[in-house]
Parts: structure tokens; sequence; C-alpha cells
């Protein structure tokens, strides 16, 4: 595909999400996380995804979206949709597994900052410390990222000097989540994880 064809889809505001999904390609079936989605297109985490320039259907409880592979590295691919989808109708879906509407739920509270909502059941079958184990593994997979972007950009002069302010501002969401990421794994921490 062409660089302008790429910055098309590029171009169309992003919703970070954490969203269960699966790509069918050829025969293959994979499980993957939607970790930012537009209506242009996703990106995905998962295991055997499908190579640059296959053919792929995302699906994700009754949608199914055909899209082709733009890129594909170290357990992450970009899709382009063949055509614009309704973000806000794949996050707030109806049906699908219990445990995928939990996560919708408590996603969708962190975004409104909103206090998260609890479930017993959860906490009954896995313990709200492996709950807390898995935010702060994810908590600490997103500051490495920011680390390793805000590292990047900012050794560039060019980046550094047009968009210092938008740095400073990645700095801080990397020190934020410094900060939940240490504050969660105190020794002293409740319910520490």
């Amino acid at each position: 595909m062409s660089a302008a064809a790429l910055e098309e889809v590029r171009r169309h505001a992003r919703t970070n999400t954490m969203l269960a999904a699966t790509i069918q390609f050829g025969s293959q079936t994979a499980d993957v996380f939607v970790r930012n989605l537009s209506k242009a297109g996703a990106l995905v985490e998962g295991r055997n995804l499908p190579e640059q320039g296959e053919t792929v259907e995302l699906r994700r409880s009754d949608y199914r979206i055909p899209a082709t592979v733009m890129w594909r590295a170290e357990g992450r691919c970009g899709l382009s949709f063949v055509h614009l989808v309704k973000v806000d109708d794949l996050i707030r879906r109806k049906g699908g597994p219990d445990h995928q509407s939990r996560v919708d739920v408590i996603q969708r509270a962190l975004r409104e900052n909103r206090p998260v909502p609890s479930f017993a059941e959860t906490e009954q079958l896995v313990g709200a410390a492996a709950i807390g184990k898995r935010l702060v593994d994810e908590l600490g997979y997103a500051l490495r990222l920011c680390e390793t972007v805000n590292e990047t950009l900012a050794n560039d002069a060019y980046i550094l000097g047009r968009y210092g302010v938008a740095l400073q501002q990645l700095d801080e969401a990397e020190q934020l989540l410094r900060k939940l990421v240490g504050n969660l794994s105190a020794q002293d921490a409740p319910g520490r994880c």
C-alpha cells in the first residue's frame, strides 16, 4: 500500500481500547486484543498474526469487518478496514461473553473518570490480588511504551522543536503511570498486587 493510502488510514481519530476479538485469515483464526480503533482501522495484538498484505476479517460479537493487514511487528499488526465503521458500536456492542462486558464497563468508567465498579463474581473466581496483578502488568506495559516512544522522539531535534509541548505531556503521562505502578506494587498497598 502506498504511503498516501497509509496516511489516509492514520488520519482518523483513534480510541484506545482493550477489546477481545478474533481475526480470520485463510483457514486460521487468531484471538486478539484490539488496542486502538478508528473508523478506518485498528491496532491488534496477539499471537500467530497474518502477514502484511493479507486479507482478514476482524470479528467482535456479531460484527464482521473485512480488512487488510498494513504492517506486522512484534505481536501486533495494523488493520485497514475495507469500509468505515462506527467505533462506538464496536466498543459498546451487545451480547458476547460476560467477562468482556465487565472489561467494557471498567474501561468506560476509567475513560469517563468515574469510580471503577467491582464485580463480586470476578473477585470470587480469581481474587482481587490477581486482578490487581493484571492491572499492574498492563500499567507497566503502558509505561514501557511511553518511555520508548518518549525517548525515541526526544532524541530527534526536529520533533523536539516542533512537538516539545506534546512530548512534555507524554512525559507527564509516563510519570503518572510510574507513580501508579509504584503505588499499586508497594509493600504496604491494600490488597498488594
